[in-house]
């Protein structure tokens, strides 16, 4: 196996340098070697080539050799890309080949006009898939370079819409890089630390910060997402696969001890099998993936907010089963897919005789030009319900047992023991698991983390208290609708606090209609009389509510703030 797959490597780089002699001359600009750990053991090295075009444009030759040398289960992997850009970074050709002991395909493109034409060729089988360049799209291997080479500035930022070159697909999700600026890491072996300028990428379940020099050079790039690090080096250190007597610091993965991960605050556990399986945790959104660094699968798991049968979002499959194709986040996670073919799937409980209640779906799925066979699940337990995603490219999903069969039967939930996740980079503030984003308009209006309740998802205030801001998410009843529920809302608000009942009347939040009722009461608002104002607007199967108060003696400015934040309420994915 190894001399077939060496030989296969080799007829590979054979190709690609074919295919760099095609067109105009690029100059060669500089290379860089970097050796690859994971979880402190040194398991291949990643190369990077760039030049330039006469017009402008770019080409970047990257290289990623993976291998284990020792055991049972001994493989290699290669991943060759060549991947041109235009001036501006916008996609102008690809080549693509990923060579395993088992599997080999190859992504092509060529852009015409203002659409890239890709093909993605597995065995016998090519499907094709056009993607057009408007905004900013490049490839996902030049989106750090492009923002270094795009004369980047600590603060600035850069959004990229960003194709894979190995799935021949646009992702789902953009890529987002940010220069943070100076900084050092502390150095292996000899103990100097690394000076340079820190930039930090995030695009799909990675996120890496690089260390880069004055050159744009890469220094080394640390996942903090996940237990993995690329250090500069040089080519004889990089191919030697026994790694040094200290490796590079790895980060510290919160939950993930051995081969178990376990996050007591959102109630999970699952098993994390070992090398070429990576485990990346967002613990901002609690989000876990476990990926196959060897082959297109992983498998994800996300907190789906009550969408347990209990829950009553589930609709009615056949013989009065659930049925996951019609829950909302089912649909949310097809959304970004093409020809998504499903149907009910018989479903192994994971954790055993647990006391879980499983819904599962299965079917293909295409991105771009690849098709992915998916297994999805829809866990309902002791705490918070999860959805878990299993996809596996070109091949059934039994064709990956490891994730099928050992990930999805460890996986473990208990009642949760903190606080709910929820992400922020200063002013802006996004709730992945209430699926919702606002805004503070000034430093002022202070934010705690929300805590895990059957209502209130968020509360911000001014340090003043003129003014606060609150987020419920509220569980109609059977059958209850938007007006019924506010109805009944408006009756309790006269009832507690000894007004009128306000008359609901039409608004709009997020873009969504809405219901809003508004009353003015006694000792609402650190024991001050407040204008209150409540906007219900239906979401995934249940309400958000925002509730806006003022103080009565306020000045205009916390009227003012207040009305950003209505208007800042976005709902997402």
């Amino acid at each position: 196996m190894a001399l077939a797959m060496l030989s296969a490597m080799a007829a590979a780089a054979r190709a690609a340098d074919a295919d760099a002699a095609v067109g105009p001359k690029a100059k060669f600009l500089r290379s860089q070697w970097l050796s690859l750990y994971v979880a402190d053991t040194k398991v291949g090295y990643i190369t990077q080539s760039l030049y330039a075009f006469p017009d402008g444009g770019h080409r970047l030759q990257t290289n990623r050799f993976l291998r284990r040398t020792r055991g049972a289960a001994r493989f290699g992997y290669y991943k060759m890309i060549t991947a041109d850009v235009d001036a501006n970074f916008r996609p102008r050709a690809l080549t693509c080949r990923v060579v395993t002991g088992t599997r080999q395909w190859e992504v092509t493109g060529r852009a015409a006009g203002r659409v890239l034409v890709l093909a993605r060729t597995v065995g016998e089988t090519s499907r094709s898939a056009r993607i057009p360049l408007d905004g900013n799209v490049t490839f996902r291997s030049w989106t750090l370079h492009a923002t270094l080479l795009g004369g980047p500035r600590v603060g600035g930022a850069r959004t990229w819409l960003a194709i894979d070159e190995s799935l021949g697909a646009l992702l789902p999700d953009a890529c987002n890089v940010r220069v943070l600026g100076p900084q050092g890491l502390p150095g292996a072996g000899d103990g100097r630390n690394l000076l340079g300028t820190a930039v930090g990428s995030s695009c799909g379940a990675e996120r890496v910060l690089h260390l880069v020099d004055s050159g744009a050079r890469v220094l080394r790039s640390v996942w903090q997402s996940a237990p993995m690090v690329a250090e500069a080096t040089s080519l004889s250190e990089a191919r030697r696969l026994v790694g040094p007597a200290e490796a590079p610091p790895a980060p510290d993965i919160p939950g993930l001890t051995g081969d178990r991960y376990r996050n007591p605050r959102l109630g999970l556990s699952l098993w994390v099998p070992p090398y070429p399986h990576l485990i990346h945790v967002a613990d901002a959104s609690g989000r876990v993936t476990i990926t196959d660094l060897t082959d297109e699968a992983h498998v994800s798991l996300q907190p789906a907010y009550d969408y347990g049968p209990s829950g009553g979002a589930a609709a009615s499959g056949e013989n009065g089963e659930p049925s996951l194709a019609s829950h909302p986040i089912q649909q949310e996670w097809a959304e970004p897919f093409a020809d998504v073919k499903a149907e009910p799937r018989a479903v192994a409980v994971p954790g055993g005789t647990g006391p879980h209640h499983v819904v599962g779906i299965g079917g293909t799925a295409r991105l771009g030009c690849t098709t992915f066979h998916f297994r999805n699940l829809l866990i309902a337990g002791e705490g918070l319900t999860w959805f878990a995603s299993l996809a596996v490219a070109d091949r059934r999903v039994t064709a990956n047992p490891v994730l099928l069969e050992n990930v999805s039967r460890s996986i473990r939930t208990s009642a949760p023991q903190g606080r709910l996740p929820i992400q922020t980079d200063g002013f802006v503030l996004t709730s992945p698991y209430y699926g919702f984003q606002i805004s503070r308009p000034t430093a002022r209006w202070k934010v705690p983390e929300h805590l895990g309740g059957p209502a209130t998802a968020l509360e911000m205030a001014r340090e003043d208290q003129a003014a606060v801001a609150v987020v419920r998410v509220l569980t109609p009843k059977q059958g209850q609708s938007l007006e019924d529920l506010v109805a009944e809302q408006a009756k309790a608000a006269a009832a507690n606090l000894g007004v009128e009942a306000p008359e609901p009347k039409p608004a709009t939040l997020g873009g969504r209609r809405a219901l809003e009722i508004a009353y003015e009461a006694q000792a609402v608002l650190s024991g001050k009389p407040a204008r209150c104002r409540a906007v219900y607007a239906e979401r995934r199967g249940r309400v958000l509510a925002l509730v806006l108060l003022v103080a009565t003696d306020a000045d205009e400015t916390a009227a003012r703030q207040i009305e950003q934040i209505r208007r800042s309420l976005k709902f997402i994915r």
